[in-house]
């Protein structure tokens, strides 16, 4: 009795950076998927993905294949706008994606009928598998047809799909930049600070510090989570860190300033 063969989807991945990477690292599991890459160039990352995963490569605009049914743009956001316009000609029915935080969806909405936003929160890094069904996915879509598409397509990647518009998905995308970005600019400050003033790998010690912060979010709120000088209006302390950080003007401002937002958020919340 023969088998039957199963008609696989094709995807062009428009990008090869870090979003595209993970990407392409997780359809390729699934046999159902006919991948290729598109770069503008022959870079190292374009030659990994090909070597890793055995997907296809393209590097000529006018060799991509327009039977295409689905496109993610993985582009820096500033080519995106440029990209849909050149999908544009292309008159096709398929479903094209972009899987910006900021760029609304109506960037994109003239490249064809059937287009949305395939947005994962998270900090990607070329290379670094992640555990996808931890990644909460927000997807937004041109019509119904195309959301309730995006939205059983999202749960192939993760256990949380939401439905959210541009304007939230902004808003998010801001909320994400102060708690991850911010924060990690900190841990790079604090790291610095060790490195200088104590010694190397002196950074390391605080990683226990960092990751049960992080960890205790999970079971209480932030605010309620905040421990330290500012939170327990503990000056004499205080004092003595802004005299260590004389040396470290930029440094010294940042602290006076989440100190005091620290304290107005304690008092906000003790009035609940």
């Amino acid at each position: 009795m023969a088998v039957k063969k199963i008609r696989k989807i094709k995807v062009l991945v428009i990008g090869s950076g870090n979003i595209a990477w993970h990407i392409v690292s997780h359809l390729s599991f699934f046999k159902r998927f006919e991948i290729t890459v598109y770069s503008r160039s022959l870079t190292p990352h374009l030659k990994q993905l090909q070597k890793e995963f055995k997907v296809a490569i393209v590097t000529d605009w006018k060799k991509i294949d327009k039977e295409s049914e689905l496109y993610f743009i993985c582009t820096p956001d500033a080519a995106i706008s440029s990209i849909a316009s050149k999908l544009k000609k292309f008159k096709t029915n398929a479903v094209i994606l972009h899987t910006s935080g900021t760029v609304p969806l109506k960037e994109i909405s003239g490249a064809a009928k059937n287009t949305g936003v395939f947005y994962p929160l998270q900090t990607f890094t070329f290379g670094q598998s992640v555990y996808w069904t931890e990644i909460p996915v927000f997807v937004e879509g041109s019509n119904p047809k195309t959301f309730n598409f995006l939205e059983s397509f999202a749960k192939i990647f993760s256990n949380t799909v939401v439905k959210l518009n541009s304007e939230q998905r902004l808003k998010l995308h801001l909320a994400a930049v102060i708690a991850g970005n911010f924060s990690n600019a900190m841990y790079a400050a604090a790291n610095n600070f060790t490195d200088k003033e104590i010694g190397r790998d002196h950074f390391n010690y605080l990683i226990p510090l960092i990751v049960k912060t992080a960890k205790k979010t999970r079971s209480v709120s932030p605010i309620v989570a905040q421990t330290g000088p500012a939170a327990r209006k503990d000056l004499k302390t205080q004092k003595q860190h802004l005299q260590l950080l004389k040396k470290y003007p930029d440094l010294k401002k940042i602290y006076k300033s989440v100190s005091k937002l620290i304290e107005k958020q304690q008092k906000g919340n003790a009035k609940l």
